[in-house]
């Protein structure tokens, strides 16, 4: 036999065997899916229409008509992965996306990001919620744990507005892991059984602290009020003050933590709290002065370098994940609104940010490998190896 001839035989063999694994495994993750459809109108494999999404998703596509107009234009490489005969039509994509049920959806989402290796995990796990604006016949309203060394994102859960957060946050407590880790959040979740919910699954807390708690907030202030008026003498406070200047605007910080909270008579109410924190921001822009100062309280015996870390780093969910889901994926301007589609597209959003995050490893460039996915089908498919990890795809390359 040639060498000519060994390789076609080779590679026909290796194109046979990778197909079939990566249905298989694609199955394996997408198991506890229920297909939506009547059984007679089966023209297409629930899998294999759940790929193309995700794929066309991964390569830059927003809305559902971009969804089939990337089928359409890769039905070449759908034919070889999957093995379809032609790209399924718009009403296909956008009736699946109506009445496919998106706690599956999301709790396979859940359980590959749980699935990840260890090093791609972090300690820092911020929790906030996000509105999808452009979901306007409908209110949905997701919160979303990010981890924020890595910028990922680990799980969310839909609420049917902001103040139900609170009943939300803990659903997403019990869904990822989050032993050993420290959670932060704003002062939404600033609820005795959020704090004891984070302390029984092994998190510490760092969470913000408003009037929404009245006492424990009163307190907080009236004890840093009555520290910075002695200038602090004998207070047992640790400070720290940092300055920035950029852009014509002058940015001052200043960090109080208090441990030694014996003073505070509901500190019991609190699982485990151990320092109460307050930062103090005086901003300068073009000689308009604006003062603001917030509270946090922590499980944590924290210093101020430690501190500002951990609230700064909270605002990375703002900075990261909803300015990338806003600008990057359009999500605001995108106007499904019709059945279970806006939470379905938000989840394959978040899914195919996650992909391309992990083979960025921390990196920035999202937008710039949405666009490489949809000009290389061999980066879209190494992509797609991230979340079927255990199988080889040098075939399709």
């Amino acid at each position: 036999m040639s060498k000519k001839q060994v390789a076609k035989f080779y590679s026909e063999v290796d194109q046979l065997l990778d197909q079939q694994a990566f249905i298989e495994s694609i199955e394996i993750e997408f198991k506890d899916i229920q297909d939506p459809r009547a059984k007679d109108n089966l023209s297409y494999p629930l899998v294999a229409l759940l790929v193309i999404i995700l794929a066309a998703v991964i390569a830059g596509a927003n809305a559902i008509i971009h969804i089939h107009e990337y089928a359409c234009t890769k039905i070449s490489l759908f034919q070889r992965l999957l093995g379809i005969k032609k790209p399924p039509s718009y009403t296909v994509f956008w009736w699946l996306l109506v009445m496919l049920n998106p706690q599956k959806l999301q709790e396979t989402f859940i359980r590959w990001m749980k699935a990840l290796p260890v090093e791609v995990k972090k300690q820092i796990i911020a929790i906030d919620g996000k509105r999808l604006n452009g979901a306007s016949k409908q209110t949905v309203h997701l919160v979303s744990a990010w981890e924020t060394g890595r910028s990922l994102l680990l799980g969310q859960v839909k609420t049917e507005e902001k103040s139900n957060e609170i009943t939300a946050i803990p659903e997403l407590i019990k869904a990822i892991d989050i032993k050993g880790s420290i959670i932060t959040i704003d002062a939404a979740g600033c609820q005795k059984k959020i704090v004891e919910d984070i302390r029984r699954a092994g998190g510490d807390y760092v969470i913000a602290l408003k009037g929404n708690q009245g006492t424990l907030h009163d307190e907080a202030q009236n004890f840093f009020d009555q520290a910075r008026e002695v200038e602090y003498e004998g207070a047992e406070c640790a400070r720290a003050k940092k300055i920035e200047k950029a852009h014509g605007r002058i940015e001052e910080r200043e960090v109080a933590v208090a441990s030694n909270l014996e003073w505070l008579d509901c500190r019991e109410e609190w699982q485990d709290l151990k320092t109460l924190i307050e930062v103090t921001s005086r901003r300068e822009v073009r000689g308009k002065v604006s003062v603001e100062k917030r509270h946090y309280i922590s499980s944590l015996s924290l210093i101020p370098q430690e501190a500002i870390k951990l609230v700064r780093g909270h605002w990375g969910i703002e900075n990261h994940l909803h300015w990338m889901m806003d600008v990057v994926f359009k999500e605001d301007a995108c106007c499904i609104s019709t059945g279970n589609a806006p939470e379905n597209f938000a989840v394959f959003r978040r899914m195919a940010q996650s992909i391309l995050q992990v083979d960025a490893k921390g990196a920035k460039g999202i937008a710039k490998r949405r666009r490489l996915a949809g000009w290389n089908d061999s980066y879209l498919i190494k992509l797609l190896g991230i979340l079927i990890n255990d199988i080889s795809v040098k075939s399709f390359l």
